[in-house]
């Protein structure tokens, strides 16, 4: 039994424990405006699928051939464990716009979403209704996925810490 007045150290701690893990969360909700954050998966459904590729372009709607396992591979890669980490400061001008939409050694993959996708991460990407994500050409190497809302280009991406699931659903697709 217990000694009256015998002060217990571990109910301080889970008080501090537990409003640390409230703090951390409270920041990374306001900050991202995603009270779900912490979620590591994505299930969105593309509203299209356009992948551009030596100046030609091949689009993916609902019920195509292709369309599935495009979307599967995205869900995939844009799950938070395959989110390496943040670019604060690349973006994408007119001229990378246009290489990325003519140019012959280029090959991204153009998402639409309708209503736009929050990707939940702890990295500050908000919701957006166009995900770039250049798999050859300007910036490839870097694995990024860029964000758009309303036609508006954000900067900053995404970085993904593993595309090859997307670079072999393209290469299936593809004809």
């Amino acid at each position: 039994m217990e000694e009256p007045g015998t002060p217990r150290l571990r109910d301080p701690l889970m008080v501090l424990a537990a409003l640390a893990m409230a703090l951390i969360w409270g920041v990374n909700a306001l900050t991202n405006r995603d009270p779900l954050w912490f979620w590591p998966w994505l299930n969105a459904q593309a509203a299209e699928i356009r992948i551009t590729t030596g100046g030609r372009e091949v689009a993916f709607v609902p019920g195509t051939s292709g369309y599935d396992r495009l979307n599967a591979a995205l869900n995939q890669a844009l799950s938070g464990f395959n989110l390496e980490g943040y670019e604060p400061q690349i973006g994408l001008s007119e001229a990378t716009l246009a290489e990325y939409r003519h140019g012959s050694q280029s090959l991204v993959l153009w998402v639409r979403y309708d209503p736009p996708v929050q990707i939940h991460t702890a990295f500050f990407f908000p919701r957006a209704d166009l995900l770039i994500i250049p798999l050859q050409g300007p910036h490839a190497e870097l694995r990024p996925v860029f964000g758009a809302l309303h036609g508006v280009i954000r900067l900053g991406a995404l970085r993904l810490r593993d595309r090859r699931m997307l670079e072999e659903a393209v290469r299936e697709v593809l004809p």
